[in-house]
């Protein structure tokens, strides 16, 4: 077993979320709506250092949650600063990261020309069903 050199953040929706996906009549009842999203982050020694990361990295997560949630970046709110998205998630530090799988750790990194074309595939598939 491995320590990864990496931290985690759990985002889990919140009330302000919620309300915004049931106007948008989004099924915030389904069994995973409520579980949380888990991004990597540097490691960090203190919750302050954790605090000051996520303020780094907010936005990423943010638009990534929205994007999740409904892919329809216009009915996103317009403001998205960090004491909103503490509004619309619940965050939780993950300090700790084992590794049981073994084999090394990979990334892949897609670019935003890949993930429209995704998003124009999937689209097709959902419209032929």
């Amino acid at each position: 077993m491995a320590v990864v050199n990496r931290c985690a953040v759990g985002i889990y929706p919140a009330q302000q979320l919620l309300e915004w996906a049931r106007q948008l009549d989004l099924d915030v009842d389904a069994a995973d709506a409520r579980e949380p999203c888990l991004y990597l982050i540097p490691d960090y020694d203190t919750q302050e250092e954790a605090e000051e990361i996520l303020k780094e990295v907010y936005e990423a997560i943010f638009e990534a949650e929205l994007d999740y949630w409904h892919r329809d970046t216009g009915t996103w709110p317009a403001e998205r600063t960090y004491s909103v998205f503490r509004k619309w998630f619940e965050v939780r530090f993950y300090p700790l990261i084992q590794d049981l799988v073994g084999e090394e750790l990979t990334a892949t990194e897609v670019d935003e020309e890949f993930i429209g074309e995704l998003r124009t595939a999937l689209e097709g598939l959902e419209q032929q069903t």
